[in-house]
């Protein structure tokens, strides 16, 4: 039987989603920060950092 609650179920499920997605793209770039954090800065050209 129709309960009237379909349009709340497809928003949580929504809301569900991306939250997880959000969850995903935050360690995702947590990664690559620590990936890159992790490599020697550059030493040999200092005023160049940054640039690119």
């Amino acid at each position: 039987m129709y309960t009237g609650t379909l349009i709340e179920q497809l928003m949580a499920a929504v809301e569900h989603v991306e939250k997880l997605q959000r969850q995903r793209e935050t360690a995702e770039l947590e990664r690559l920060y620590l990936a890159v954090s992790a490599k020697p800065t550059m030493r040999s050209e200092p005023k160049l950092v940054g640039v690119a």
